[in-house]
């Protein structure tokens, strides 16, 4: 992590690729469940959004990238809604497997409503269902080990200061080495 560049305004192409992953993941959630029932993906939505406010609210107030371009672009994001915090350490707490279970609640959604479709709609199921319940468990295994271990937290400057979530996933990365 030490030799790579690190970003003052990440490249825009690294902010669609970031949130190609995260979104993608939260329209396969949406549509899936819209196809159960409309109000579950109302209140999925609702839920992400939560989620969302969580991170601008409670990390990108603390971060370096506050008023910047971060690899999410939720930096310039933050400012709009919240005053910068400087009372509290961005990296004040550390972060294990069981801090990411809210954020895998949209793959969880997204999996049980392909399940739950597919099984409804038995021996007529649709391979477009099935690939969309699939697809936020390949961005889960797959996808964030790219977005976070290559693209985001190597050329973070918040990592160097101190970075939860970098170190998190960094570890994880050398890990495999």
């Amino acid at each position: 992590m030490a030799n790579d560049k690190k970003f003052e305004s990440y490249p825009v192409w690294m902010m669609l690729v970031y949130y190609f992953a995260s979104f993608s993941v939260y329209a396969a959630g949406l549509y899936l469940t819209y196809m159960i029932l409309p109000l579950f993906s109302l209140l999925l939505f609702i839920y992400v959004a939560f989620l969302e406010i969580q991170v601008l609210r409670g990390g990108c107030v603390r971060c370096y990238y506050y008023d910047k371009r971060c690899v999410c672009g939720k930096g310039k994001l933050a400012k709009v809604f919240f005053k910068k915090d400087e009372k509290r350490k961005f990296n004040e707490n550390k972060l294990t497997a069981k801090n990411f279970i809210p954020t895998m609640l949209p793959t969880i959604i997204a999996l049980a409503a392909g399940a739950y479709l597919t099984y409804a709609s038995w021996p007529d199921f649709s391979l477009f269902v099935i690939g969309l319940a699939i697809w936020p468990l390949i961005i889960m295994f797959a996808g964030n080990p790219i977005v976070y271990g290559k693209i985001a937290c190597p050329h973070c400057k918040q990592g160097e200061l101190g970075c939860p979530a970098c170190e998190f996933f960094m570890k994880k990365q050398h890990e495999k080495k």
